[in-house]
C-alpha cells in the first residue's frame, strides 16, 4: 500500500509531534488532489488547470507547516521563503547587466523543478508590488506548480499601498488561477506547542545548548534561515537568523547594543517567537544592559510574542541588582507567562 500525504501527517499526530486537526487534512487532501490532477492533464489540458494553490490563515494555523510537509513528500519541488525569492531577484536586477533580468534569473531557480514553496507571501512596498505578476506570470507558463502560504487573504495583498491600482491585476490573477484554501482554526499552534514543551533553559552548559537548539530545529529548516534588516528612523538593526515570523537572537546582540524603547518595539513587531540565547545573570556591572532587558520583554510582552529562552539563571534568581529588584518583578512575571514553565525555587 502506498505511503499517502495523509499517512505522512498521521505520523507527526502519532509521535505528538502535532495535534490533530480536521482543518489541515482537509487542506491537505485538497492539495494533494489538485497537484495530482495537475500532474495526471495532458499538456492540451493544462490551460484548464490551477497554477497553483494559496494557502492563507492566521498567524500559528499551521500553513508553514503544511507547506513543509508537502515539500518532503512530494521530492520533486523546491522551498523557498518570499523575503528570500524577493531579495534575490533585486540582486539579479542590480547587479546583472543581461537583458530580461528577472526570466534570466526564474529560469536558472527554477530549473529541472516541477513545483515551487513559497512561504509567507506578502507585500508591503511598491518593488515588489510592481514586479510579483511578472514572477508569476513566468511560473505559469513554464508549468511550474506553485503551493504559495500567506497570512493574507489574496483581496487583503498590498492593502493601501502606492499605486494600488497597477497591483491589482495580480490579485485578480492569483484569484483565478490559483486554488484558494482557508485555514480557519484559531488555534495558534505554534503557542500550542510551546505550552506543551519546555522552553526556558538553564544553566548553560552543552545539555541546554543542546535542547534549545533541538527545539529550534523544531520550528525552522536551517538551511532557509536569512537575516533581516529593520529601519527604526535612521538607525538600522540586524536580525542575523531568522525565518518567516521565528527569530534566532543572542542577548548581546538585542540587549548589548545602544538600543531604546521604540527599537525593541519594532522588533517585535517583525516576528512572533523569539528564541533568546545566552542570557546572563544580572549584576551590578550588567546595569544597563538590564534594563534593555526590561524594555525587550516589555516589548515583547505587549506585542504577544512567545520566548524561547537560554540563561545562566533560573528567572526567578536572574537578577541580583538591588535598584532593579522591584521593575524586575514585573519582568520575571512576564517571563513565566511567555515561557509557560514552572520554575524551581
Amino acid at each position: 500500500m502506498n505511503f499517502t500525504i495523509l499517512d505522512h501527517y498521521q505520523s507527526f499526530v502519532e509521535n505528538n509531534f502535532i495535534k490533530k486537526d480536521l482543518d489541515q487534512i482537509e487542506a491537505l487532501k485538497i492539495i494533494n488532489n489538485t497537484w495530482m490532477n495537475n500532474n495526471k492533464n495532458s499538456l492540451f489540458s493544462y490551460k484548464k488547470n490551477k497554477f497553483g494553490i494559496y494557502i492563507y490563515g492566521s498567524v500559528g494555523t499551521g500553513k508553514t507547516f503544511l507547506l513543509n510537509l508537502f515539500y518532503q513528500y512530494s521530492k520533486v519541488g523546491k522551498k523557498i521563503h518570499f523575503n528570500k525569492l524577493m531579495n534575490k531577484i533585486h540582486e539579479s536586477i542590480n547587479y546583472n547587466n543581461q537583458n530580461n533580468k528577472i526570466e534570466n534569473f526564474l529560469k536558472e531557480f527554477t530549473k529541472n523543478i516541477k513545483i515551487l514553496f513559497i512561504d509567507e507571501l506578502h507585500i508591503f512596498n511598491i518593488a515588489d508590488a510592481l514586479i510579483v505578476k511578472k514572477i508569476f506570470d513566468f511560473f505559469g507558463k513554464n508549468k511550474i506548480f506553485l503551493l504559495v502560504s500567506s497570512n493574507f487573504q489574496p483581496n487583503e495583498l498590498y492593502n493601501q499601498g502606492l499605486q494600488r491600482e497597477d497591483f491589482l491585476p495580480f490579485i485578480n490573477f492569483i484569484n483565478k488561477n490559483f486554488k484558494l484554501i482557508k485555514l480557519n482554526n484559531s488555534v495558534d499552534y505554534r503557542r500550542f506547542n510551546l505550552n506543551q514543551t519546555k522552553t526556558y533553559f538553564t544553566p548553560i552548559n552543552d545539555e541546554t545548548k543542546y535542547e534549545f537548539k533541538k527545539l529550534f530545529n523544531r520550528f525552522v529548516d536551517n538551511s532557509l534561515l536569512s537575516s533581516k534588516t529593520i529601519k527604526v528612523k535612521s538607525r538600522t538593526i540586524t536580525i542575523e537568523n531568522c525565518i518567516a515570523n521565528v527569530a534566532l537572537c543572542s542577548f548581546n546582540s538585542l540587549c548589548g547594543k545602544n538600543l531604546a524603547h521604540e527599537d525593541y518595539k519594532e522588533i517585535a513587531s517583525n516576528f512572533t517567537l523569539f528564541f533568546i540565547e545566552d542570557v546572563p545573570q544580572f549584576n551590578k556591572e550588567l546595569s544597563d544592559k538590564c534594563r534593555r532587558f526590561i524594555s525587550l520583554i516589555d516589548m515583547l510582552y505587549e506585542q504577544n510574542c512567545s520566548t524561547v529562552i537560554l540563561a545562566e539563571a533560573p528567572i526567578n534568581a536572574m537578577c541580583q541588582i538591588n535598584q532593579l529588584s522591584k521593575e524586575f518583578e514585573r519582568t520575571a512575571s512576564r517571563l513565566y507567562e511567555m515561557t509557560i514553565i514552572k520554575q524551581i525555587k
